[in-house]
């Protein structure tokens, strides 16, 4: 679905100039994402939020090629979750727990996101 993704990100018209059905394929990709974010948060808890936040910055810093994303990605998620959990141990005595601290950080940037999305969109 790599290809597919890639195409979709340049928009309805070119990927259909590219012969892809634009609906099905949406379709598809959306349920596939639900599946695999669903598994993911079953696994780590509400450390979801770093994977709802982190491939945004990395999008900010190499572009929309999908060949350096993902690895900048993983690459910048694994940098953030090692300070967060460094954070979480040795901020206080008590160990606080590394959902919240993500969750401090995840949630802010999140609704940024769509507030300017949706400005974009405007």
């Amino acid at each position: 679905m790599r290809y597919r993704i890639a195409v979709l990100a340049m928009g309805d018209d070119e990927a259909k100039s590219f012969g892809i059905h634009v609906a099905r394929s949406r379709m598809v990709v959306f349920a596939l994402i639900s599946i695999i974010i669903g598994a993911c948060v079953t696994a780590s808890g509400v450390v979801g939020w770093v994977g709802l936040v982190i491939p945004h910055f990395a999008r900010m810093l190499v572009g929309e090629d999908h060949r350096r994303l993902y690895f900048t990605s993983l690459m910048l998620g694994a940098t953030f979750m090692i300070l967060t959990d460094t954070l979480a141990r040795s901020l206080t005595a008590a160990e606080i727990p590394l959902g919240v601290l993500t969750a401090l950080v995840g949630a802010p940037v999140f609704v940024y996101l769509l507030c300017t999305r949706r400005r974009e969109r405007a």
